[in-house]
């Protein structure tokens, strides 16, 4: 039963939704379904050839092609790879199929059995049991797709089991197992909406997506429709946008981008500069995976945006009746929009770009988001969470200068704020200085050494509320003895009263050392009184506080040691009910913790080790501590439904197999939980499933092959590259930041090997790029300068040969006509780097 808010919100949004306007769709949706039934009749399955069915065959049809392009507008199942479709052919001309099949030929015999018992299964109304058909198990999208083809009032137009669990969780259902009964349990619960009876299952496929679209992120690019936006009124009347490149013909032809690529590099191939075929194709291949939903932005030149609109379900369409600029994408025009922005520089030089959320949120000033969604996050943050989830641990990896510390530092942000499936994780990371807050928030906390304890006052003998009275107090020696040589000054006291309350009264601090011959007593002062502080009977039935040493004593003695999670968790509880004991207390161990390798970092720093620390009689003893990596996992198995991302910079600087010990075998996904036996403190140990851990590495220092196999074999490694395209349209004088960055990669490749190229990170200053001859020759004498001459060992010679006549060889030094002068700098690498591209 759909509880009323939700009914509400459907009649709600049935107001908001143009029928008239979904009109068109449905005729082209249902022309399109009788077409696919005309070309592929049910009666042809039991004995379809596979080139019939499967992609990869160089031509525009077949089932699959129908499925996944030629009837998108019916419903979506685009994204992902075509291992969903079970078979098909690879770009190498080799046959795709699942491995329990020995050749194309035996797989495909199966799989069209399957296809051809599910059809006749629903030819019989027995819908649910497509689902047990166990050869198109890993077919979920293509089996519910090609029933709904066949059988439209029977299921709805959507595809995808997340979407579908989606609607149904939103109208209050427990969605069913499996993909065919999931969605037509989703049918029959919008059956019974009675505002809804009269629409067909294509209307309602559309309506929902309306009603509350699965998706809680949206791409934003914008597109120039035309060199100074001449195709503006055609674009703007018949609501599409469209660029040129036509030689290269329609999109829909390619079954994939490599393909694609090829083919683009065959008409456009920019005078051999294999960047800039990358750029380019890449700009027109984002029409086509421009989803309903996404946002596109209509410029003229760098300043003027035209108008903003949503990309529709008609998306990416090839228009031979146009004779120029056939490529187009569906859109729904907002032309409020309309305005004169500061110049984006970039913009002069490209027809597609993406736009980033902080790029967004400027260009729509005041004027509020065209859409409740935020924009979707860099790939690489969706790529990091799901190897995280696939693995618990990733390595982010790369020449100098590709962000990898910057990339790592926000997603960390970003996954404990929950990721993809929390819209406001992904507002963060536009908003640089909400992030950088929110880190501080996630990784600040008390220091290691600083330990939390808890004191027993009898107010027979001595009150808390003395102490806030006298301001300090000298605490008198007492039970349990061992623990007063540990105390030191900035030690937070939790105080407790033993009668008649019963119960944690105070918080307190201890401002200097214990002696039990000089000072037989601890100087405490006041921090905050507490009010409703847990009482005796509440610690003994706390699971975590139950096994602590006041509760095991029962109060009976003076000073009691807490360990840092109990710390933590009694903390977290008196916080809850008294917000001053949360402004006062910082946990032992964030939620976020960062730490650096090095060649001196050793096990006894990551898991435990005994250091040595000065006693009260200024003796040194060693003491058996709890290493960063350890804390963390015992705070994160106190609180299992948070996460917990460490994030180590610079991990292969350190001596891996000796840090990690017997991690390398515990933080295996399928071992988080299992225990083994420390041999040092020799305590059971287990890493639980909520820690993550990111790092970082510089391929210039080692490559990624020369890390310890076993390392390799439990993390998955992200490679972050440059990425010249964010320099592109920037210049510095007379100096193109993306052809110089591209050209010093080219040869840095031939000379040095991939893993020494320079990064896009090094011409970004501050929070901008360095785009002024003075700030350019400033990043190039400090900062690249240097490391090239690191590369080649100070040899001039080399140096003259990579960067041209800027070096002087002969007196192994810059040339003195640049040295001094950014303009003739930045000049004469246009001259270099030009002659480089065009050659």
């Amino acid at each position: 039963m759909i509880d009323s808010g939700q009914h509400q919100s459907i009649i709600e949004a049935l107001k908001t939704w143009d029928r008239a306007v979904t009109e068109k769709r449905v005729a082209e949706a249902t022309s399109l379904r009788e077409e696919f039934v005309g070309r592929y009749p049910i009666s042809d399955w039991p004995t379809m050839p596979i080139e019939r069915y499967a992609l990869g065959q160089g031509k525009n049809d077949g089932v699959s092609y129908w499925l996944e392009f030629k009837t998108k507008p019916i419903a979506s199942m685009s994204g992902g790879s075509a291992h969903k479709h079970l078979i098909f052919k690879r770009a190498d001309e080799v046959w795709q199929h699942p491995k329990e099949y020995t050749s194309a030929e035996e797989a495909w015999t199966a799989v069209r059995a399957g296809f051809v018992e599910i059809l006749d299964l629903a030819s019989n109304g027995q819908f649910d049991d497509t689902d047990d058909v166990k050869v198109l198990t890993g077919a979920q999208a293509v089996r519910t797709k090609l029933l709904y083809l066949y059988f439209p009032n029977d299921l709805i137009p959507v595809t995808s089991i997340a979407a579908i669990n989606h609607f149904l969780q939103l109208l209050g259902e427990a969605p069913l197992p499996s993909v065919v009964r999931a969605n037509r349990q989703l049918l029959s619960v919008l059956r019974s909406v009675p505002e809804l009876a009269g629409l067909s299952t294509q209307e309602l496929g559309y309506f929902l997506f309306h009603w509350n679209d699965p998706r809680t992120s949206m791409k934003v690019v914008k597109i120039a429709p035309g060199e100074l936006a001449r195709y503006w009124e055609d674009c703007r009347k018949n609501n599409y946008i469209c660029v040129g490149w036509e030689e290269v013909g329609d999109l829909m032809q390619f079954e994939s981008k490599e393909a694609f690529r090829e083919a683009f590099r065959q008409h456009f191939p920019y005078n051999g500069a294999e960047a800039a075929v990358s750029r380019k194709a890449n700009e027109l291949w984002t029409l086509r995976e421009l989803q309903p939903g996404d946002t596109v932005i209509a410029n003229r030149g760098t300043t003027e945006i035209l108008a903003i609109g949503t990309v529709n379900d008609t998306g990416y369409q090839w228009r031979p009746e146009r004779t120029e600029y056939q490529h187009t994408v569906g859109v729904d025009w907002d032309t409020t929009f309309a305005r004169t922005i500061p110049p984006i520089k970039a913009w002069a030089t490209t027809t597609v770009s993406k736009v980033s959320a902080a790029q967004y949120r400027e260009i729509l000033g005041t004027a509020g988001p065209v859409t409740a969604k935020t924009v979707e996050p860099d790939r690489i943050y969706l790529k990091l969470e799901e190897a995280l989830e696939r693995r618990g641990q990733a390595v982010l990896y790369g020449p100098p200068g590709t962000g990898k510390t910057y990339t790592a530092r926000r997603a960390a942000v970003w996954l404990l704020d929950g990721g993809s499936a929390n819209e406001r994780a992904a507002a963060l990371l536009s908003d640089e200085a909400a992030l950088l807050e929110r880190e501080k928030q996630l990784s600040s906390g008390r220091a290691p050494s600083q330990r939390v304890w808890f004191i027993v006052a009898n107010p027979s003998q001595w009150s808390w509320h003395r102490l806030f009275a006298d301001k300090t107090v000298d605490y008198k020696f007492g039970r349990l003895q061992r623990n007063y040589p540990n105390v030191r000054a900035g030690d937070l006291v939790v105080g407790y009263e033993s009668t008649p309350s019963k119960r944690i009264v105070a918080l307190a601090r201890v401002t200097g050392e214990y002696d039990a011959e000089e000072t037989p007593h601890l100087p405490l002062e006041p921090v905050t009184p507490v009010k409703d502080g847990l009482t005796y009977e509440e610690l003994q039935a706390d699971s975590v506080l139950a096994e602590s040493e006041p509760a095991r004593f029962r109060c009976q003695g003076t000073l009691f040691a807490l360990s840092p999670v109990e710390a933590d968790h009694l903390l977290g509880l008196l916080a809850d009910r008294d917000p001053n004991v949360a402004s006062v207390s910082a946990p032992s161990v964030q939620r976020l913790t960062r730490i650096t390798f090095h060649p001196s970092y050793a096990y006894e720093d990551f898991i435990e080790g005994f250091r040595p620390r000065q006693s009260a009689g200024n003796t040194l003893d060693l003491v058996l501590v709890d290493g960063v990596f350890k804390r963390v996992c015992d705070a994160a198995r106190s609180h299992p439904h948070m996460r917990y991302v460490v994030l180590i910079d610079e991990i292969n600087r350190g001596n891996i197999p000796k840090i990690f010990g017997e991690l390398i075998t515990l933080i295996e996904k399928d071992k988080r939980g299992l225990t083994v036996q420390l041999p040092q403190s020799g305590t059971d140990f287990a890493v639980p499933p909520n820690v993550f851990i990111i790092g970082t590495m510089n391929t210039a220092d080692r490559s990624v092959h020369l890390l310890d196999s076993a390392l390799r074999r439990r993390f998955t490694f992200l490679e972050l590259l440059p990425e010249s395209d964010r320099l592109e349209g920037i210049t510095a004088g007379a100096l193109a930041l993306d052809v110089f960055l591209d050209g010093l990669n080219d040869q840095i490749r031939r000379r040095f090997g991939r893993e020494k190229q320079i990064g896009h990170a090094m011409f970004f200053h501050g929070s901008g790029i360095v785009d002024t001859p003075e700030s350019f020759a400033a990043m190039f004498h400090f900062e690249l300068l240097p490391l090239l001459q690191e590369y080649l060992y100070e040899d001039y010679g080399e140096l003259r040969h990579l960067l041209g006549d800027v070096i002087d060889a002969g007196s192994e030094r810059v040339a003195a006509d640049v040295e001094d002068d950014p303009d003739a700098l930045c000049a004469k690498l246009a001259a270099k780097f030009a002659a480089s591209a065009s050659a």
